[in-house]
């Protein structure tokens, strides 16, 4: 009788466990999808609030704190205002800092962090550039080396490289082949759920002119 009562008891936990865990995919789909909708600066109010109100729910899950951050990022990338950029980037490094203490080692936020402070550069690059650039280079450097078919560790490692060759008036040949290598990645890589990472790839546009163009000199 103890051995089906207990029985019994692991069912309904797992059954509760599985009921959960739907439940918080689901949110999580719902939430990512407004995520990638809202337009305006106000708009993404809402969304961090409440991917911050499921990671309270679910403390165990690193996801919605991941999310509050990039939503904090695309946040930011609607601000004129230099200040206030700073502080919602800040912001971000703070819900990602969450994440973190939830999922250590894990490679998306590596290489987010470095591109949250690539962004933070733009605010003051005077300033900033020297002091924060090695970090940078270390996380993405760090993340291609845990998962060399990221396209988003790819991606940022030759965003920075870029724009490095760029202020230097270097050769754009290294970081224009990690830019282009980043497109096969995003191409041919899925995410492993429905709820993982895989945004980026729309952020290669910007450099696919002056790419095409180094790639035509290099073969001259």
């Amino acid at each position: 009788m103890k051995t089906l009562k207990l029985t019994i008891a692991c069912t309904l936990l797992v059954t509760a466990s599985l009921a959960q865990s739907k439940k918080y995919i689901e949110t999580m789909e719902a939430s990512i999808a407004e995520l990638y909708a809202a337009e305006t600066v106000e708009s993404f109010d809402p969304v961090i609030n409440k991917f911050t109100r499921i990671g309270q729910a679910e403390k165990m899950q690193w996801e919605p704190y991941y999310y509050a951050s990039l939503a904090n990022v695309f946040k930011a990338f609607r601000i004129q205002d230099l200040q206030v950029k700073d502080a919602v980037l800040d912001q971000a490094l703070a819900s990602l800092k969450q994440a973190s203490e939830l999922s250590e080692n894990n490679v998306e936020i590596v290489l987010f962090e470095g591109f949250i402070n690539m962004i933070k550069i733009g605010v003051d690059p005077a300033t900033r550039g020297q002091t924060l650039s090695p970090g940078i280079m270390a996380s993405f450097g760090k993340a291609m080396k845990m998962d060399p078919d990221n396209p988003r560790a790819t991606l940022f490692m030759g965003q920075m490289q870029f724009g490095t060759a760029q202020f230097f008036g270097s050769d754009l040949e290294v970081p224009c082949g990690l830019i282009n290598r980043s497109i096969e990645l995003f191409d041919s890589s899925s995410p492993e759920s429905s709820i993982a990472p895989a945004w980026g790839k729309s952020m290669v546009g910007n450099y696919v002119e002056s790419c095409s163009g180094e790639e035509t000199e290099s073969k001259k």
